[in-house]
């Protein structure tokens, strides 16, 4: 009865965490400790990525490590595959082998970046994560994927409309495992920019002819949806993009104010202030996700703020 009790726990712990709320997510913590004590291995992998990305208590990468290979122990496969790609290593190595492999300090590590245009700022970094890590996040995201939404210029709410027919997976404090936490670490790093500043990453597919017609990143002050969110919250000062995947035609991002377009390789990152150095929006920002002619794009959009997140 214990494995049926374990499920039953770690089944509740899901649920609560699809609310969002510090408390709920608390109350899941309960649960997935509960279902942990009762030997399940997909607990402890809850466990592990809540504590890296210090929902549940203050951060403690070590401590995540040693959850995520308790749940590789008890045979939850993803936590194995999860140490696999923390260790860097192709090989199959027991949880034990992998945990001693992984080097936290260089898996956060900067990397290099390049300003290819001073203004508006535009940054580009090779490789910035592996093609193991890119995979894991699109895994991660494949089943989860919703229509994409934009502000109601209004209200802030968030809309479905014509001119964005992509989909996409928001990844809140609830939805963090321990690789997911500790990119987003690597991306702050390099981009200088602290991570209490991130919004919710969120995971982008297009299909062939999805699109995201042009638009801004930044808040507009003078509309009043936007006004509100910014007193709350304050400016979307800066975009970084991951790009996931190769196998598909088209899809670049077109900046059409500048008449440049990128499209990076799988790992590449794109960063660009959507404000100017006096923290004015800046509408030469005006950009666009084109939409593939062949195969599928995957990409990481993480968006800084100026004013630290909850």
């Amino acid at each position: 009865m214990s494995g049926v009790e374990a499920d039953e726990k770690l089944q509740a712990g899901r649920e609560k965490l699809k609310t969002g709320s510090r408390a709920s997510i608390l109350a899941a913590v309960a649960d997935f400790e509960a279902a942990a004590a009762l030997g399940s291995g997909a607990a402890h992998a809850h466990l592990a990525g809540l504590l890296a990305a210090g929902v549940s208590a203050a951060a403690d990468w070590d401590r995540s490590i040693l959850l995520l290979a308790r749940g590789a122990d008890l045979g939850f496969a993803p936590a194995h595959e999860e140490l696999r790609i923390l260790a860097r290593t192709p090989q199959a190595l027991s949880p034990e082998a992998l945990r001693a492999r992984i080097d936290i300090r260089a898996l956060v590590a900067p990397r290099p970046i390049a300003t290819v245009r001073p203004a508006p700022r535009l940054r580009v970094a090779s490789a910035l994560f592996s093609p193991d890590e890119c995979g894991w996040i699109i895994a991660r995201a494949r089943d989860r994927l919703a229509r994409a939404t934009v502000y109601a210029n209004a209200t802030a709410a968030n809309v479905v409309v014509d001119e964005r027919s992509n989909r996409e997976a928001v990844f809140g404090p609830g939805d963090l495992d321990v690789t997911t936490t500790l990119l987003r670490a690597r991306l702050a790093n390099t981009i200088r920019a602290p991570s209490h500043l991130f919004e919710p990453a969120i995971v982008l597919h297009y299909a062939v002819g999805q699109q995201f017609a042009p638009h801004f990143d930044f808040l507009d002050p003078a509309t009043p949806g936007h006004a509100a969110d910014l007193a709350q919250r304050g400016q979307r000062v800066a975009t970084a993009l991951v790009y996931l995947n190769d196998g598909f035609e088209g899809g670049e991002t077109d900046f059409p104010a500048l008449g440049w377009k990128f499209r990076g390789r799988p790992g590449d990152l794109l960063v660009f202030d959507n404000v100017d150095h006096a923290g004015t929006i800046d509408r030469r920002t005006l950009h666009a996700g084109s939409p593939p002619t062949a195969g599928e794009k995957w990409l990481l959009s993480q968006w800084i703020r100026n004013r630290p997140q909850g």
